[in-house]
């Protein structure tokens, strides 16, 4: 996944560190989380966006492999695959690098909520954004499907 563009670049925290003195398994998520939101906006679901609209992407599932440990200060970049879209959710791939090294990977399954409805429901995605979406499939299309991706969570045997 090295030429996929980082969606977000940071470094590690020391409030991210467990009693390991490594990233705690919260923080993958956190950042994981904070690179949909960089997606969000790159898409044009930002904050602006959201707050006209009330509408944004709540998260349905997210699986995160971890790979290596994260340490103080470590740099990171995270980077994201589109895998699938439908008129309502989307499917993507994250993979957090550090230089060379894949970190960890999370799949995720967002959905759009129009939160103007009492209580918030799944609602269409924006056209315009579903144009960004399928522009971001194409463009990605030769890349091949990541092989942990859709297996889901279970005891091998």
């Amino acid at each position: 996944m090295s030429e996929l563009h980082p969606v977000l670049t940071l470094r590690v925290l020391p409030e991210w560190l467990d009693y390991n003195r490594h990233m705690n398994d919260a923080a993958y998520a956190l950042v994981f989380s904070r690179s949909v939101d960089a997606f969000m906006t790159g898409i044009g679901m930002g904050p602006e966006f959201r707050a006209r609209t009330l509408l944004t992407l709540y998260t349905l599932t997210m699986t995160i492999h971890y790979r290596l440990e994260a340490k103080l200060d470590d740099p990171l970049d995270v980077v994201l695959q589109m895998l699938d879209v439908d008129a309502k959710k989307v499917h993507i791939w994250l993979e957090m690098h550090r230089g060379s090294e894949s970190v960890a990977t999370s799949e995720q399954l967002l959905v759009c909520v129009d939160q103007n409805l009492k209580p918030p429901r799944s609602a269409p995605l924006p056209a315009e954004v579903t144009v960004q979406l399928r522009a971001l499939i194409a463009q990605q299309s030769h890349l091949p499907k990541p092989k942990m991706a859709g297996r889901g969570i279970a005891i091998r045997r």
